[in-house]
C-alpha cells in the first residue's frame, strides 16, 4: 500500500483506501438519489402532466431555496473546522462544535420550515403540497448537522446509508402514491416522511461517532468563531453559487414564462445534475481530506492530489458529455410530445458540462484550505452574469435561453476558480498531450454513437443502440490512444490494482501506458 496522506482523529493513516472508499461511499450518496429523482421525474411525467409537474418542480425548488438559504454556509463551515480539528489532534473541541451547530440550526430549520406554511396559509397552492414542504425542509436543515459531523470525521459510509437506503423506499412509495392519484400533495408527504426517518437514522451514527472521537467535550471559543466568520462568509458563497449552480431560472421562467416551460427546464436539468453529482461526490471528499492535511502541513500532497483530479476529471468528463449528447436528448423525447424540446435544453447543458467538474473541484481545493474569499471573487462575477443573462434570453425562449443563460454562468464560474486554486497550489501538470488526446476520443465515440442513435427511430431502440455503440467506440478508442498519464495511472493501480480482477482490471490496463508495476488484479500492494 502506498504511504499514508495524513492522519485522521483516531491515529489511523488517511491512504488510498481511505479516499477510495470516501469517494466511494460518496459517490453513492449523490449519484444514486439523482437516480431517484429521475425515476420519480419519469412518473410525475405521466400522472401530472407537464403543467403539472413544472408546478411541482417549482414548489420542489422553493423548498431546496429556503434550505440553501437558512443553512447557508455553517454545514460546510462545520464539517471543515471538525477536519482540521481532528487533523489537529482536537476531537474534544470539535464535538463542541457540532452541539453549538445543532443549536444554530433548529432555530434555523424552525425559521425556514414555518415560512413555507405561512405561504400555504396566505394561500399558496396546494395548501397540503406547500405544508409538507415546509416540514421536509425544516426536517433538511436540522439534518446538515449530523452530516457535517460524519463528512468532516470522514466516516463516509455513516454519512451515506441512512439516505440511500430510506432514499430508496421513499422513491418506490412515491411512485405508488402518484399511481394511487395522491398527486403533488402526495409526493411532498412521502418526502416529509422520509426525511423523518433519515434525519433519526443520522443523527444516531452521528452521536456513536461523537463518542467515538472523544468522551469530552472541549468548548473552543477561538474555533466557533472561526466557524462562524467562515460560516458567513460562505454562506454569500451559498446564495452565489445557488444562482450558479441551481435552478434559479425557475424565478424568471415563472414569470416569462408557463409552468410547462419549468417542467421542460426541469427534467434536462435533473438529468444533467446526476451526471454533475458524480463529480461532486469526489469533490465532497476534496474539502474535508484537504482540510485535514491542512491541518497537518501536507501541503505538497495536496497540490500532487490536486492536479490528478484536474486531469481526470477532464479525462471523463469529457467523453462522457459527447456522449451524452448522442444518447441524451432521445431518453428525454420518451417523455411525450407535451414536453417538445427537452432534447435542445439537453445538448445546451452539456455544451458547457465540461466546465462544470473544473469548477467544483476547484472550490472543493479552495474551502479546504479556508480561502473562502476567493470562492467569493469567482462566483460574484458568475452570479451577476447569470441573472443579466436569465433577463436578457429567457424573456421569449423559455426553457432553452434558461439552458444558455445557466451554462454561460458555469463557464464564467469556472475559469476564474480554477485560477485561484492553482495559484493557492502552486503549477499544475496539465499533461496537455493526454488532454488532447481525450479531446479526440470524446468527438471520435460521440460522433459514432449519434450515428447509431441516428440509425433508428426514436424510443427504447435508439438508446440501447447508442449506449452499447459508445461503450464499444470508447473502449476501442481508448486501448488506441491510452489516455491516462503514467503517473495518474500508477496511481490508479495502486488503489484498484489489489481490488480489481478479470476483465475490468484488465480494462484498466488497456487504458493505461505500459508502466513499470505489478499487473492489475494480481492483488500485490503497489
Amino acid at each position: 500500500m502506498s504511504a499514508p496522506l495524513a492522519v485522521d482523529a483516531g491515529g489511523s493513516p488517511t491512504s488510498h483506501s481511505t479516499l477510495l472508499a470516501g469517494g466511494v461511499w460518496n459517490t453513492a450518496a449523490r449519484v444514486i438519489p439523482q437516480l431517484y429523482t429521475l425515476a420519480i421525474l419519469v412518473v410525475a411525467a405521466h400522472y401530472l402532466g407537464a403543467a403539472g409537474l413544472g408546478r411541482q418542480s417549482y414548489i420542489a425548488f422553493i423548498e431546496l431555496t429556503v434550505v440553501m438559504l437558512v443553512t447557508g454556509g455553517l454545514p460546510t463551515a462545520v464539517m471543515r473546522y471538525v477536519s482540521e480539528s481532528l487533523g489537529r489532534d482536537e476531537p474534544a473541541a470539535a464535538r463542541s462544535l457540532i452541539r453549538w451547530a445543532w443549536g444554530v440550526e433548529l432555530v434555523a430549520g424552525t425559521l425556514g420550515g414555518g415560512a413555507l406554511v405561512i405561504a400555504a396559509l396566505l394561500g399558496a397552492s396546494p395548501t397540503g403540497a406547500w405544508t409538507l414542504a415546509g416540514v421536509a425542509a425544516a426536517l433538511g436543515v436540522f439534518h446538515s448537522v449530523p452530516s457535517a459531523l460524519l463528512l468532516g470525521a470522514q466516516r463516509w459510509r455513516a454519512a451515506s446509508i441512512a439516505g440511500l437506503v430510506i432514499g430508496s423506499i421513499g422513491t418506490g412509495a412515491t411512485i405508488v402514491v402518484l399511481a394511487a392519484g395522491g398527486g403533488i400533495t402526495g409526493m411532498f408527504a412521502v418526502e416529509a416522511v422520509v426525511g423523518l426517518v433519515t434525519l433519526a437514522w443520522t443523527t444516531l451514527l452521528a452521536r456513536r461517532v461523537a463518542l467515538e472521537l472523544s468522551p469530552r467535550i472541549e468548548r473552543s471559543p477561538e474555533l466557533r468563531r472561526k466557524t462562524l466568520r467562515y460560516s458567513l462568509l460562505g454562506s454569500v458563497s451559498v446564495l452565489l453559487a445557488f444562482v450558479i449552480w441551481r435552478r434559479s431560472e425557475f424565478f424568471f421562467l415563472k414569470h416569462y414564462s408557463t409552468y410547462t416551460q419549468i417542467a421542460v427546464y426541469s427534467i434536462p436539468f435533473s438529468f444533467v445534475a446526476a451526471l454533475v453529482w458524480i463529480f461532486e461526490a469526489v469533490v465532497g471528499v476534496v474539502t474535508p481530506v484537504v482540510a485535514t492535511l491542512h491541518g497537518a502541513g501536507a501541503h505538497e500532497r495536496i497540490r500532487v492530489g490536486y492536479g490528478r483530479v484536474i486531469r481526470l476529471f477532464l479525462l471523463t468528463s469529457l467523453p462522457l458529455a459527447a456522449v451524452m449528447m448522442s444518447i441524451g436528448p432521445a431518453v428525454l423525447r420518451m417523455f411525450g410530445s407535451q414536453f417538445s424540446g427537452v432534447g435542445t435544453v439537453t445538448v445546451i447543458m452539456l455544451v458547457t458540462f465540461p466546465f462544470v467538474p473544473l469548477a467544483k473541484a476547484a472550490s472543493g481545493l479552495l474551502h479546504g484550505l479556508g480561502l473562502i474569499r476567493l470562492v467569493l471573487i469567482s462566483s460574484v462575477f458568475a452570479a451577476g452574469a447569470n441573472i443579466l443573462l436569465d433577463f436578457l434570453i429567457i424573456p421569449g425562449n423559455g426553457a432553452v435561453g434558461a439552458a444558455i443563460a445557466n451554462g454561460g454562468a458555469q463557464v464564467i464560474a469556472a475559469v476564474p476558480a480554477l485560477f485561484y486554486s492553482i495559484r493557492a497550489t502552486g503549477t499544475i501538470d496539465w499533461q496537455a498531450r493526454f488532454l488532447a488526446r481525450g479531446a479526440c476520443v470524446s468527438a471520435v465515440a460521440g460522433t459514432i454513437t449519434w450515428g447509431a442513435v441516428s440509425s433508428f427511430d426514436s424510443g427504447p431502440a435508439s438508446v440501447a443502440a447508442g449506449i452499447v455503440t459508445a461503450l464499444v467506440a470508447f473502449a476501442i478508442a481508448a486501448r488506441l490512444f491510452r489516455l491516462v498519464p503514467p503517473d495518474d495511472a500508477q496511481w490508479l493501480q495502486g488503489i484498484f490494482g489489489p481490488r480489481l480482477h478479470g476483465l475490468p482490471a484488465q480494462m484498466i490496463g488497456w487504458w493505461t501506458p505500459r508502466i513499470d508495476r505489478p499487473a492489475l488484479g494480481s492483488g500485490r500492494p503497489s
